[in-house]
Protein backbone atom coordinates (compact mmCIF):
# COMPACT_ATOMS: atom_id res chain seq x y z
CA UNK A 1 0.00 0.00 0.00
CA UNK A 2 1.65 3.19 -0.72
CA UNK A 3 2.57 5.49 1.57
CA UNK A 4 0.72 8.31 2.97
CA UNK A 5 1.58 12.09 3.76
CA UNK A 6 0.38 15.00 5.51
CA UNK A 7 1.60 17.99 3.76
CA UNK A 8 1.37 21.34 6.36
CA UNK A 9 1.65 24.58 4.43
CA UNK A 10 -0.22 28.09 4.22
CA UNK A 11 0.85 29.04 0.82
CA UNK A 12 -2.10 27.60 -0.91
CA UNK A 13 -0.51 27.09 -3.95
CA UNK A 14 3.17 25.60 -2.90
CA UNK A 15 0.61 23.36 -1.24
CA UNK A 16 -0.96 22.08 -4.30
CA UNK A 17 2.07 21.87 -6.20
CA UNK A 18 3.95 19.97 -2.91
CA UNK A 19 0.76 17.40 -2.84
CA UNK A 20 1.07 17.28 -7.05
CA UNK A 21 4.63 16.67 -6.50
CA UNK A 22 3.99 13.55 -3.74
CA UNK A 23 0.98 11.87 -6.09
CA UNK A 24 2.92 11.76 -9.15
CA UNK A 25 5.76 9.78 -7.11
CA UNK A 26 2.98 7.27 -5.71
CA UNK A 27 2.50 8.67 -2.44
CA UNK A 28 -1.15 9.56 -1.04
CA UNK A 29 -1.64 13.08 0.59
CA UNK A 30 -3.55 14.94 2.97
CA UNK A 31 -3.20 18.06 3.22
CA UNK A 32 -3.74 21.08 6.01
CA UNK A 33 -2.92 25.16 5.73
CA UNK A 34 -1.93 25.62 9.26
CA UNK A 35 -1.27 23.07 12.51
CA UNK A 36 -4.32 23.45 14.20
CA UNK A 37 -5.96 21.73 10.70
CA UNK A 38 -2.93 18.79 11.20
CA UNK A 39 -3.60 18.58 14.50
CA UNK A 40 -7.57 17.82 13.82
CA UNK A 41 -6.43 15.51 10.99
CA UNK A 42 -3.62 13.51 12.79
CA UNK A 43 -6.60 12.60 15.60
CA UNK A 44 -8.24 10.56 13.68
CA UNK A 45 -5.94 9.36 10.44
CA UNK A 46 -2.84 7.69 10.06
CA UNK A 47 -0.14 9.52 8.46
CA UNK A 48 3.63 7.90 7.15
CA UNK A 49 5.46 11.31 7.08
CA UNK A 50 5.18 14.96 8.05
CA UNK A 51 5.81 17.82 6.01
CA UNK A 52 5.24 21.23 8.31
CA UNK A 53 5.91 24.61 7.22
CA UNK A 54 7.64 26.39 9.78
CA UNK A 55 5.87 30.09 9.76
CA UNK A 56 2.05 29.86 9.38
CA UNK A 57 -0.72 30.99 11.15
CA UNK A 58 -2.81 29.73 13.85
CA UNK A 59 -0.24 27.25 14.78
CA UNK A 60 3.09 27.75 13.93
CA UNK A 61 5.54 24.41 12.80
CA UNK A 62 7.23 24.13 15.93
CA UNK A 63 4.06 24.04 17.92
CA UNK A 64 2.75 21.73 16.18
CA UNK A 65 5.32 19.14 16.47
CA UNK A 66 5.42 19.86 20.46
CA UNK A 67 1.68 18.85 19.98
CA UNK A 68 1.85 15.58 18.02
CA UNK A 69 4.94 14.58 20.16
CA UNK A 70 3.24 15.33 23.32
CA UNK A 71 -0.93 14.82 22.72
CA UNK A 72 -0.43 12.59 19.84
CA UNK A 73 1.60 9.72 20.89
CA UNK A 74 0.14 7.15 18.20
CA UNK A 75 2.35 9.32 15.83
CA UNK A 76 5.61 9.50 17.68
CA UNK A 77 7.94 7.51 14.85
CA UNK A 78 6.04 9.04 12.15
CA UNK A 79 9.20 11.61 10.72
CA UNK A 80 8.83 14.74 10.49
CA UNK A 81 10.38 17.42 7.96
CA UNK A 82 10.36 21.08 8.37
CA UNK A 83 9.79 23.15 5.32
CA UNK A 84 11.54 26.51 6.30
CA UNK A 85 12.74 29.87 4.23
CA UNK A 86 14.77 30.42 7.24
CA UNK A 87 17.90 27.74 7.78
CA UNK A 88 20.09 29.68 10.16
CA UNK A 89 21.83 27.57 12.96
CA UNK A 90 20.09 28.66 15.84
CA UNK A 91 16.64 27.48 13.93
CA UNK A 92 17.90 24.00 13.03
CA UNK A 93 19.17 23.30 16.60
CA UNK A 94 15.70 24.32 18.21
CA UNK A 95 14.04 21.90 15.62
CA UNK A 96 16.76 18.89 16.50
CA UNK A 97 15.85 19.77 20.68
CA UNK A 98 12.36 19.29 19.60
CA UNK A 99 12.39 16.16 17.92
CA UNK A 100 12.67 17.11 13.91
CA UNK A 101 14.28 14.38 11.78
CA UNK A 102 14.92 16.91 8.93
CA UNK A 103 15.35 20.54 7.27
CA UNK A 104 14.44 21.14 3.39
CA UNK A 105 14.55 25.20 2.64
CA UNK A 106 12.64 26.60 0.90
CA UNK A 107 12.56 27.40 -2.98
CA UNK A 108 11.83 23.91 -2.68
CA UNK A 109 14.01 21.26 -4.51
CA UNK A 110 12.03 18.11 -5.90
CA UNK A 111 14.23 15.94 -6.43
CA UNK A 112 15.80 16.97 -2.85
CA UNK A 113 12.23 16.42 -1.53
CA UNK A 114 11.54 12.93 -2.86
CA UNK A 115 14.85 11.64 -1.99
CA UNK A 116 14.84 12.72 1.74
CA UNK A 117 11.46 11.29 2.12
CA UNK A 118 12.62 7.88 0.65
CA UNK A 119 15.42 8.21 2.99
CA UNK A 120 13.31 8.63 5.94
CA UNK A 121 10.15 6.10 5.39
CA UNK A 122 13.22 3.52 4.44
CA UNK A 123 15.23 3.94 7.77
CA UNK A 124 11.56 3.60 9.78
CA UNK A 125 10.73 0.59 7.63
CA UNK A 126 14.28 -0.72 8.66
CA UNK A 127 13.85 0.11 12.99
CA UNK A 128 10.48 -1.30 12.32
CA UNK A 129 11.23 -4.52 10.77
CA UNK A 130 14.80 -4.70 13.48
CA UNK A 131 12.60 -4.63 16.72
CA UNK A 132 9.64 -6.82 15.33
CA UNK A 133 12.41 -9.51 14.47
CA UNK A 134 14.42 -9.16 17.55
CA UNK A 135 10.81 -9.71 19.64
CA UNK A 136 10.51 -12.91 17.38
CA UNK A 137 13.51 -14.41 18.04
CA UNK A 138 13.00 -13.78 22.47
CA UNK A 139 9.67 -14.77 22.09
CA UNK A 140 10.60 -18.10 19.98
CA UNK A 141 13.75 -18.43 22.44
CA UNK A 142 11.29 -17.95 25.57
CA UNK A 143 9.68 -20.87 24.43
CA UNK A 144 12.04 -23.18 23.19
CA UNK A 145 14.46 -22.75 26.78
CA UNK A 146 11.02 -23.21 29.26
CA UNK A 147 8.90 -26.02 26.60
CA UNK A 148 6.03 -23.69 27.11
CA UNK A 149 3.07 -24.74 25.32
CA UNK A 150 2.14 -21.45 22.57
CA UNK A 151 -0.41 -18.71 23.95
CA UNK A 152 -3.68 -19.01 22.89
CA UNK A 153 -5.41 -15.89 21.74
CA UNK A 154 -8.72 -14.61 20.64
CA UNK A 155 -9.44 -11.79 18.58
CA UNK A 156 -12.76 -10.17 18.67
CA UNK A 157 -14.26 -7.86 16.20
CA UNK A 158 -17.37 -7.02 14.10
CA UNK A 159 -15.57 -8.54 10.88
CA UNK A 160 -12.65 -10.69 10.77
CA UNK A 161 -10.74 -8.85 7.50
CA UNK A 162 -10.29 -6.05 10.20
CA UNK A 163 -8.29 -8.91 12.54
CA UNK A 164 -6.46 -10.59 9.07
CA UNK A 165 -2.72 -9.07 9.84
CA UNK A 166 -2.85 -9.02 13.81
CA UNK A 167 -3.84 -12.69 13.23
CA UNK A 168 -1.30 -13.65 10.77
CA UNK A 169 1.45 -11.89 12.92
CA UNK A 170 0.04 -13.99 15.95
CA UNK A 171 0.18 -17.14 14.04
CA UNK A 172 3.77 -16.16 12.57
CA UNK A 173 4.67 -15.98 15.84
CA UNK A 174 3.33 -20.05 16.85
CA UNK A 175 0.59 -18.31 18.62
CA UNK A 176 -2.84 -20.46 18.71
CA UNK A 177 -5.39 -18.04 17.24
CA UNK A 178 -9.43 -17.74 16.95
CA UNK A 179 -11.78 -15.19 15.71
CA UNK A 180 -15.13 -14.16 17.63
CA UNK A 181 -17.72 -12.16 16.32
CA UNK A 182 -18.49 -9.30 18.86
CA UNK A 183 -22.09 -10.43 18.99
CA UNK A 184 -21.22 -13.52 20.71
CA UNK A 185 -19.02 -12.19 22.99
CA UNK A 186 -21.67 -12.05 25.89
CA UNK A 187 -22.57 -15.61 25.34
CA UNK A 188 -18.83 -16.57 25.00
CA UNK A 189 -17.96 -16.73 28.38
CA UNK A 190 -14.98 -19.56 27.30
CA UNK A 191 -13.75 -16.60 25.18
CA UNK A 192 -11.72 -15.42 27.81
CA UNK A 193 -11.65 -18.37 30.52
CA UNK A 194 -9.89 -20.60 27.74
CA UNK A 195 -7.64 -18.23 26.12
CA UNK A 196 -4.31 -16.37 27.76
CA UNK A 197 -5.06 -13.29 25.54
CA UNK A 198 -8.14 -11.00 23.80
CA UNK A 199 -7.88 -8.70 21.70
CA UNK A 200 -11.12 -6.15 21.18
CA UNK A 201 -11.73 -3.78 18.72
CA UNK A 202 -13.35 -1.09 20.28
CA UNK A 203 -17.37 -0.76 19.80
CA UNK A 204 -20.37 0.25 20.93
CA UNK A 205 -20.89 -3.97 21.59
CA UNK A 206 -17.52 -4.26 23.34
CA UNK A 207 -17.97 -1.02 25.30
CA UNK A 208 -21.06 -2.38 26.87
CA UNK A 209 -19.14 -5.34 27.64
CA UNK A 210 -16.74 -4.27 29.31
CA UNK A 211 -18.39 -1.77 31.17
CA UNK A 212 -20.76 -4.86 32.24
CA UNK A 213 -17.66 -6.33 33.66
CA UNK A 214 -16.56 -2.87 35.20
CA UNK A 215 -19.78 -2.35 36.49
CA UNK A 216 -20.32 -5.41 38.88
CA UNK A 217 -16.22 -6.20 39.09
CA UNK A 218 -17.25 -9.77 37.43
CA UNK A 219 -14.21 -11.98 37.23
CA UNK A 220 -12.76 -12.30 33.72
CA UNK A 221 -11.43 -16.00 34.12
CA UNK A 222 -7.65 -16.02 33.67
CA UNK A 223 -7.65 -14.31 30.19
CA UNK A 224 -5.76 -10.70 29.73
CA UNK A 225 -8.19 -8.26 27.77
CA UNK A 226 -6.29 -6.01 25.32
CA UNK A 227 -8.12 -2.97 23.87
CA UNK A 228 -7.32 -1.85 20.41
CA UNK A 229 -8.62 1.70 20.34
CA UNK A 230 -8.67 4.82 18.48
CA UNK A 231 -9.47 8.43 19.70
CA UNK A 232 -12.94 7.84 20.51
CA UNK A 233 -12.77 5.28 23.21
CA UNK A 234 -13.96 7.02 26.42
CA UNK A 235 -10.74 7.93 28.87
CA UNK A 236 -12.62 6.60 31.94
CA UNK A 237 -13.00 3.12 30.13
CA UNK A 238 -9.34 2.85 29.71
CA UNK A 239 -8.34 4.14 33.01
CA UNK A 240 -11.03 1.86 34.62
CA UNK A 241 -9.14 -1.45 32.32
CA UNK A 242 -6.16 -0.78 34.05
CA UNK A 243 -7.57 0.10 37.38
CA UNK A 244 -9.67 -3.33 37.28
CA UNK A 245 -6.46 -5.35 36.34
CA UNK A 246 -8.48 -6.37 33.38
CA UNK A 247 -5.69 -5.63 30.75
CA UNK A 248 -4.33 -2.74 28.58
CA UNK A 249 -5.06 -0.82 25.44
CA UNK A 250 -3.15 -0.55 22.08
CA UNK A 251 -3.98 2.39 19.87
CA UNK A 252 -4.40 2.45 16.48
CA UNK A 253 -2.55 1.87 14.16
CA UNK A 254 -1.80 -0.93 16.37
CA UNK A 255 1.83 -1.21 15.55
CA UNK A 256 3.09 -5.25 15.42
CA UNK A 257 6.16 -4.28 17.99
CA UNK A 258 2.90 -3.64 20.45
CA UNK A 259 1.09 -6.70 19.61
CA UNK A 260 4.50 -8.29 19.76
CA UNK A 261 5.79 -6.74 23.36
CA UNK A 262 2.24 -8.25 24.63
CA UNK A 263 3.02 -11.51 23.90
CA UNK A 264 6.49 -11.74 25.14
CA UNK A 265 4.35 -10.29 28.14
CA UNK A 266 1.90 -13.32 28.33
CA UNK A 267 4.71 -15.68 27.76
CA UNK A 268 6.85 -14.51 30.53
CA UNK A 269 4.05 -14.78 32.89
CA UNK A 270 2.85 -17.91 31.87
CA UNK A 271 6.40 -19.99 32.31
Amino acid sequence: MPEKILCIEDEALLLEDIVEELQDAGYLTLKASNGKEAIEILKYETVDLILCDIMMPVIDGPTTLKLVRERLPQHNEVPFIFLTAKSTREDILLGKKMGVDDYLTKPIDYDLLLATIKARLEQVNRIRETNEAKLKRIYHALRENHSAEPLSVALVANSHKFVLPIEQALQDLGCLVEFVHEEHLAVRKDTVEKNDLVFLFYSKIVHYYLNGLINTRATHGRGKMILLCKDNVDHNLREALLELGIGKTIDYPFPPVAIFKTILEATQNKI
